[in-house]
C-alpha cells in the first residue's frame, strides 16, 4: 500500500469514527475520541494542526514521545517569534505560560503514521475552559490562557498570522518544506 493509500484510509476510518455528539451545560457538542488526555477543546480562536507524517520516514523517529516533544517545540518557537516566552510541564503535555496551558498536544499514530497534533489558544472564548463544563486535559489545578489574553486583543495577531509562523516552525522543527497539498477528503 502506498504512503498516499495508507493516508486516505486513515482518513476515512477516522470520519467513519465520529461518534454523535452529547451537549454540554453551555450547548457545546462534545465528541467522544480516541487519542491521549482527557478533554480538548478545538472551536473558534484556535489553531489546529494535525500533521500526517510518516515517522517511519528516515528523517523522523518511530517514537511517539519524540513527536510530542517536537510538536510542542513548534508550539514554543511560534509563541517566542510573538514575545510570549513558555514552556513544557515535566509531567503534563501541551504548552504552558506560567502555571496556564496556552497549547494542548494530542498525539496519536497508526502504522507510524501521525494522526493528531496540537491546539494552539489563539483568540478563542476562554469561557469554554469553564471548569463547570469540563476539567481541560484533565488539569484541575492549572488555567487556560490564550495569546490574545496575554498581549491584549489590540495586539493579537490574527489567526491566519499564527498559523504561517506556526507552519515556518513547524517546518524548521521537522526539517521538512511546508507547502500547500490537496484536501484529503
Amino acid at each position: 500500500m502506498s504512503e498516499q493509500e495508507e493516508v486516505d484510509e486513515l482518513s476515512s476510518q477516522s470520519i467513519k469514527c465520529m461518534s454523535q455528539p452529547v451537549l454540554a451545560p453551555n450547548g457545546s457538542p462534545i465528541y467522544r475520541i480516541e487519542r491521549g488526555g482527557e478533554v480538548t477543546f478545538h472551536g473558534p480562536g484556535q489553531l489546529v494542526m494535525y500533521p500526517l507524517l510518516n515517522l517511519k520516514n528516515p528523517i523522523y523517529q518511530q517514537d511517539l514521545h519524540w513527536y510530542l516533544r517536537n510538536i510542542e517545540e513548534v508550539i514554543i518557537q511560534t509563541l517566542l517569534h510573538f514575545d510570549i516566552k513558555s514552556n513544557r510541564d515535566d509531567i503534563n503535555t501541551g504548552v504552558f505560560v506560567g502555571q496556564n496551558k496556552i497549547a494542548a498536544v494530542g498525539v496519536s499514530a497508526s502504522k507510524w503514521i501521525t494522526t493528531h497534533g496540537l491546539a494552539l489558544n489563539v483568540s478563542p472564548n476562554l469561557d469554554n475552559f469553564d471548569k463547570d463544563i469540563s476539567i481541560p486535559c484533565g488539569l484541575k489545578d492549572r488555567g487556560v490562557t490564550s495569546i490574545s489574553d496575554i498581549l491584549g486583543e489590540s495586539s493579537c495577531p490574527s489567526l491566519k498570522e499564527v498559523a504561517e509562523v506556526s507552519l515556518s516552525c513547524f517546518g524548521k522543527v521537522f526539517d521538512v518544506d511546508v507547502r500547500d497539498g490537496s484536501s484529503i477528503r
